[in-house]
């Protein structure tokens, strides 16, 4: 990557890492349904491992994350972002594999009719071979596309494992604070832990300070609203925590005044989040 290009993704990687995140959310949660549907079937949908991983022109969320990962750690010295390096290497396995699958799934979709057809004819000759190999071919990828749904499910524990692992030094991306309040159920899901306990690890002197940073980054965007919540949810595990209690009574105060202290979140703020 060109100097210009690296110093593009410094400048930026509060709010990468942020997005990385929430890419992985988002892919993870899709190829969940994707499995329960093929555990509950025994079908897997092409059309849905399609939108999943896309193509080049119209890239799927999991081609998405392959790529924020590579922009994040493709280049990094894993002596100093070994947990970024190893999820990098683990979701271009991931893609990897994937893709695989996906073909696999076409074949399958598409060609098993034809092979079905060719043997329930019988007979002699060249239909009568291509019945026999083709239900042979067909057997032999259904079970591989078994092995690749349980190899891509064992691959996205791992990258959610190092996910894991990688949170804890990002305590000071408040772009992440904020994503991990918003997203505070998929935590519990993946994580197995609550907000609160992420957050005492994070910040193990001032464990309220993740809803603290949270706060502060709603408040310079204008998310008044928001920022309110989390200075409540600060207090809620520090009562005596007087970052929380000074941003409360300045919101009360521009409430008391008539000013808008709960609006909704302005058009700066969603660009600040979507510009990159």
């Amino acid at each position: 990557m060109p100097p210009a290009a690296n110093q593009w993704v410094a400048s930026r990687r509060h709010l990468f890492i942020r997005n990385l995140l929430k890419e992985f959310f988002e892919t993870f949660d899709t190829f969940s349904r994707i499995y329960g549907n093929y555990i509950t079937l025994q079908e897997a949908s092409f059309a849905e491992i399609d939108r999943l991983v896309g193509t080049e022109s119209r890239k799927g969320l999991l081609w998405q994350l392959k790529d924020s990962s590579h922009r994040l750690w493709q280049q990094a010295d894993p002596k100093e972002e070994l947990h970024g390096c190893l999820l990098d290497w683990a979701l271009g396995s991931l893609f990897h594999e994937a893709m695989k699958l996906k073909e696999n799934i076409y074949m399958y979709q598409y060609y098993r009719p034809l092979a079905e057809e060719m043997g329930a004819r019988g007979g002699s000759g060249g239909a009568s071979v291509f019945g026999v190999e083709g239900s042979r071919f067909i057997e032999r990828t259904g079970r591989e596309i078994g092995k690749q749904m349980e190899s891509i499910g064992a691959l996205f524990g791992r990258a959610n494992y190092l996910l894991r692992l990688m949170v804890p030094e990002q305590a000071d991306n408040h772009l992440l604070a904020r994503l991990l309040v918003e997203e505070e159920e998929l935590v519990a899901t993946l994580w197995g832990e609550s907000i609160e306990a992420l957050f005492a690890e994070m910040y193990p002197l001032l464990p309220e300070s993740g809803f603290c940073t949270a706060g502060r980054s709603y408040l310079a965007d204008q998310w008044h609203e928001r920022a309110h919540h989390a200075f409540q949810r600060a207090l809620a595990v520090n009562s005596q925590c007087e970052e929380a209690q000074r941003h409360l009574f300045q919101l009360r105060a521009m409430l008391d005044a008539g000013q808008p202290a709960m609006s909704t979140a302005p058009a700066r703020a969603a660009a600040n989040l979507s510009s990159v």
